[in-house]
């Protein structure tokens, strides 16, 4: 069973949804069923006993960021025929949204074991963002990151000798960082107290799907680094997603089983985020807002095992990514991009000389409607 302060937080949520009226990317509004609110509870069953019986010992209740989630209520998945973009809809306000990440509760035996995984996991992270830094002459490169979590980006950065600022609105998490003596603020990036161009980069990863208003994020974002800034972002991709499902349903035994395994291991089962982009999708977000692309890496989810798992949970999670980022490079290959079959996509972008243009124009279609896909 889900804790309880994830219960609550679910039950919160469930009861202040609101529809979705426009696609935030092209402007649409109309959007094509890709999970019914009835299959998406069902992904979330499969995927708390998945764990379970990948553990230990089976009857830990503690789920967290493997099958709790705080985008946990039930609501229907999906894509907008315009663009593509995934969303959960109907959901909670922005204000409930931001509410429940600044109560999220994980307890600090938890926290600390995500920071040992965070950690390792972000080393290499480090190592890609530097060879894209262009910092300025003399300075010491200082780079933010948005929804730090528990730091392990921000440890895996400083100990690069860069001055690293954290920004999330969880009040635990944002204590467990700061004793561990890193430099975190409690809130959003727009509330963020960071004076303008002065950031070589920012760093937004597994937390860019879940920003209620992105293009208030990205305005800060862009107010915040220099003209020759990178901004990095890490997403779970909405078109992977989409293909899976429509897969999912056509498929059955063995293959199924395997298609079942890679959904849950990079915590796609039940889609627990507000927004499913796409390599196009950010691109046409981010262009509004004067980023250009630079470069985007197919990746699956970081590491989920540890000490709490079985062998064969370790092996599985391996193999099952490793077959992901296989089918990803193949893809790749074959048509030059690779953006459609892996889980997760890293993209790059970098700060234009353009003029940022942040206006969307709504389609005049009818009211938003949604089918079965």
């Amino acid at each position: 069973m889900p804790n309880s302060q994830t219960s609550a937080t679910a039950d919160s949520e469930q009861a202040t949804l609101s529809a979705e009226t426009f696609c935030h990317i092209c402007g649409g509004s109309t959007m094509d069923q890709v999970c019914s609110s009835l299959e998406v509870k069902s992904h979330v069953r499969f995927l708390q006993q998945f764990h379970r019986r990948r553990r230990r010992e089976p009857a830990d209740p503690d789920l967290s960021d493997r099958a709790d989630f705080t985008q946990a209520y039930i609501t229907a998945i999906v894509a907008c025929r315009g663009c593509g973009l995934i969303c959960r809809n109907p959901r909670p306000t922005a204000e409930a949204i931001t509410g429940a990440y600044s109560q999220d509760r994980y307890g600090h035996g938890h926290l600390r074991s995500e920071f040992t995984l965070q950690r390792h996991w972000a080393t290499s992270k480090v190592r890609s963002l530097a060879s894209r830094l262009h910092v300025r002459s003399g300075m010491t490169p200082r780079v933010v990151e948005v929804g730090s979590f528990v730091g392990g980006f921000l440890a895996a950065g400083q100990a690069q000798g860069w001055d690293m600022v954290g920004v999330d609105p969880g009040k635990e998490v944002t204590a467990f960082c700061r004793d561990q003596g890193l430099n975190v603020f409690c809130g959003t990036l727009v509330e963020a107290p960071v004076p303008a161009h002065t950031v070589d980069a920012v760093a937004i990863w597994n937390t860019f799907d879940q920003v209620p208003h992105p293009d208030s994020t990205l305005a800060s974002a862009r107010h915040m680094l220099h003209q020759q800034g990178i901004l990095v972002i890490r997403v779970p991709n909405g078109s992977c997603f989409h293909r899976m499902m429509s897969w999912q349903k056509r498929l059955s035994g063995p293959v199924k089983g395997w298609l079942s395994a890679a959904l849950a291991w990079n915590n796609l089962l039940g889609f627990p985020y507000l927004y499913g982009y796409t390599v196009h999708t950010l691109d046409e977000l981010l262009s509004r807002h004067g980023f250009a692309r630079v470069a985007a890496y197919p990746d699956t989810l970081m590491t989920l095992t540890n000490h709490e798992s079985t062998w064969r949970a370790e092996w599985e999670e391996r193999a099952v990514k490793w077959s992901c980022r296989a089918a990803s490079h193949l893809e790749a290959l074959w048509n030059g991009s690779g953006y459609h079959l892996a889980p997760w996509l890293d993209i790059y972008y970098r700060v234009t000389q353009a003029v940022p243009d942040t206006t969307l124009t709504v389609s005049r279609e009818s009211p938003e409607r949604t089918r079965r896909g």
